[in-house]
């Protein structure tokens, strides 16, 4: 044996027998899987906590963030700026959180319970503030921010973030809406002086317009002044010639005188034929209009006799009621008596009696062909008689008219040829004063027509010129007042603004807007953000040392014949009390050393210990159950809690797999609860925390001691020697 073990490769003594003895000591299952779990603590501790808080600023689409937008529209310039809602556009658009867009009591009420990390709020005088810098007096916009360190310190970090962005936004919409602005107001600026340009043309052009009507009306007057001494030369030779006029007044006497006589036989020829016309009229209009007045009652006449020509021809035959019918009637009735008595056939007077039946039939239907025939012939007469006595009913009116018109024309003639007679006679005795300077009169109008239309047109060339010349005035006026409105108007979009307003707006526009941050329940300092995170941390951490040197349960403990519940809760007590005095040994020193300064101290002591019960209660448990592997699912579990519990970033950022078992880490509650009792939140979380955090320490208890008294019952693993 000796020699075997002297001949080994590596010897008792030497380190690597010493580590391979210890690792041959590590037999079965459990010892190997225990030696696999410690080599990979650092891997699953790294691992686990570095992917969790690997990139959570690459989740923050995931954090759930409030916007209001309170914003009320601005007026600028006639334009109508909407700054809010752009603001809110474009931080929906850039989806760098989860922003729901809530009224301002939603956005509050989510803050308070967490549902909402971040409260983004846009003032109802947003655009208003916006749009000031482009007046004399500009303002800086809000916004405010709101955050809750009761729902993490450490998202302070990322709202600083939030708040960079934010402000970003904000200077880019401020700055959208004031260069629109700008943009409208230099359009404006160069459409006015456009149209001040416009105007001032204008004015050029009516000067140079009434220039030229100034040199029209100086010719025009030239003209005038030509015109009138020609004028005066034709008035004077109209006066000389009006002394030589006499010569031809007396042949113009001597032929009044003959036409005068003249006149005098055509007025008593005219009164011959007015005489003779009215003869006519009184012999031949009479009887004319008789016959017109005859003319439809013999037409009238004519169609009533055709009318009772056709009624005969149809008594007579034709209808079921003539005549001819009748003794058709009466000869068929003659036959049929005949056949029903034979005897009659040889009776003279039944013969006699039926061939003057047959008779009169003949003649009723001879009878009725005459009437029908001279019916027809009576009303074409009487066709041909009514358009003859239309045509000539229109000829007798036409002749009655043509015989008065020429009765009053012969009428009128010989008062018209007294008429002449008297005005010839009139005329003759004035011929001779008008004769005097007719000839005179009539060369100084040539002479005066001519000066007369050189005057004319002197005068419409001054007309047209001075025509000219207003409407270039008008046109210098209408300029000019162009010029000066447009001019005055362009000057009021340039704002004047005194040195101290020139740095305020510097001010204002280099950063139009501030992003105000008001923080809920603060925590102040980053160490006591963190605080509940590492005071749970401590109490977790505890129940994985505690029992390094306390013992879960000793021998007297499965032996004892107690109530075993009584006895588990002796067997966790020390660690319980340990816990709870560390847990205050803990506090007090931060609070005294590091100044923790809790809003609500009885209320922090109370959750310690709370937490100090339930933590050591799940180690305990853990321990009694498992053993040493019980201390491993410890640090594992405790991993997880790191990960997920939120005691860092918001449970939001966190992957998928950790932000889904956040509700079951019990460290999650505790953090929760911690930051309420020294930060400040809602009372109704802390409630809800101490409630699960109690409910979590009685179901450990309550497990514990079933687990005890399942080991009460031994078997051949419990004869094994445990693993240290």
């Amino acid at each position: 044996m000796t020699s075997r073990i002297d001949s080994s490769p590596t010897r008792i003594g030497s380190p690597i027998g010493i580590a391979a003895a210890e690792f041959r000591r590590f037999r079965g299952t459990m010892p190997r899987i225990a030696l696999v779990f410690v080599a990979l603590v650092p891997l699953i501790y790294g691992a686990i906590y570095l992917a969790a808080n690997w990139d959570p600023y690459g989740r923050l689409a995931n954090l759930p963030v409030a916007v209001v937008n309170q914003d009320k529209p601005a007026t600028a310039q006639g334009r109508t700026v909407n700054a809010g809602t752009d603001f809110v556009n474009k931080l929906l658009a850039q989806n760098e959180f989860d922003w729901h867009q809530v009224d301002e009591r939603t956005a509050q009420r989510g803050l308070a319970d967490g549902d909402y990390y971040l409260v983004v709020t846009v003032p109802s005088t947003f655009s208003t503030d916006l749009v000031s810098g482009q007046t004399p007096d500009p303002v800086r916009a809000h916004i405010q921010v709101r955050r809750n360190d009761a729902n993490g310190f450490v998202i302070g970090s990322i709202t600083n973030t939030a708040q960079s962005k934010i402000e970003e936004a904000v200077d880019q919409s401020a700055v959208q809406s004031y260069f629109e602005v700008v943009f409208d107001n230099l359009s404006t600026i160069k459409s006015g002086l456009d149209d001040a340009a416009d105007g001032s043309k204008q004015l050029d052009d009516g000067l140079a317009s009434a220039h030229t009507a100034s040199g029209k009306i100086a010719t025009g007057a030239a003209n005038l002044a030509s015109g009138a001494t020609d004028l005066q030369t034709g008035a004077k030779s109209l006066s000389d010639g009006l002394g030589t006029a006499e010569t031809g007044a007396d042949d113009l006497s001597d032929g009044l005188q003959t036409m005068t006589t003249k006149s005098s036989d055509l007025a008593t020829g005219a009164d011959q034929v007015a005489t003779g016309t009215q003869q006519l009229h009184d012999k031949v209009v009479p009887p004319l209009t008789a016959l017109q007045k005859a003319l439809p009652q013999m037409q009238k006449n004519g169609t009533e006799a055709g009318d009772a020509l056709n009624d005969i021809a149809d008594t007579a035959t034709g209808s079921s009621a003539s005549i001819s019918n009748d003794l058709d009637h009466a000869d068929a009735e003659l036959a049929q008596l005949q056949k029903q008595h034979p005897e009659l056939a040889d009776d003279p007077a039944f013969q006699r009696l039926s061939n003057r039946v047959d008779s009169a039939s003949d003649r009723a239907g001879t009878i009725a062909d005459a009437a029908q025939s001279n019916a027809e012939l009576i009303s074409t007469i009487t066709t041909d008689a009514q358009q003859a006595g239309d045509d000539l009913s229109d000829s007798l009116a036409d002749s009655k008219k043509n015989i008065n018109d020429l009765n009053n024309g012969a009428h009128d003639v010989a008062s018209g040829a007294h008429a002449l007679n008297t005005a010839i006679g009139s005329a003759s005795t004035g011929a001779d004063s008008l004769a005097t300077g007719v000839t005179t009169a009539a060369n100084g109008a040539s002479d005066l027509y001519a000066g007369a239309t050189t005057l004319s047109d002197g005068a419409d060339s001054l007309k047209t010129g001075t025509h000219d010349l207003d409407s270039a005035l008008g046109r210098l006026s209408t300029g000019a007042s162009t010029l000066h409105d447009q001019l005055a108007a362009a000057a009021k979009k340039v704002p004047a603004i005194t040195p101290d307003q020139q740095d305020s707006a510097a001010q204002v526009l280099s950063s139009p807007a501030k992003v105000d941050m008001h923080v809920d329940n603060p925590a102040t300092y980053y160490g006591r953000g963190l605080a509940p995170m590492f005071f749970s941390i401590a109490l977790w951490v505890f129940g994985i040392s505690a029992f390094l040197i306390i013992r879960p349960v000793v021998g007297r403990t499965l032996a004892g014949r107690a109530n075993p519940v009584a006895r588990y809760l002796g067997s966790w007590l020390p660690a319980g009390l340990l816990a709870t005095i560390g847990g205050y040994l803990a506090i007090s020193t931060v609070w005294l050393f590091l100044g923790l300064d809790p809003v609500r101290p009885l209320a922090l002591y109370g959750l310690t210990a709370l937490g100090a019960v339930a933590f050591s209660a799940i180690a305990h448990l853990l321990r009694t159950a498992l053993g040493t592997p019980g201390s491993a699912l410890l640090l594992v579990w405790l991993i997880l809690q790191l990960a997920s519990a939120g005691g860092t970033y918001p449970p939001a950022v966190l992957p998928r797999f950790f932000s889904a078992i956040h509700p079951y880490m019990p460290m999650s509650y505790l953090i929760d609860a911690f930051r309420v009792t020294i930060s400040g939140g809602e009372t109704a979380h802390l409630v809800q925390d101490v409630i699960v955090l109690a409910s979590i320490a009685v179901v450990a208890l309550a497990l514990g001691a079933w687990v005890l008294i399942r080991k009460q019952r031994l078997s051949m693993r419990d004869l094994h020697p445990p693993l240290a």
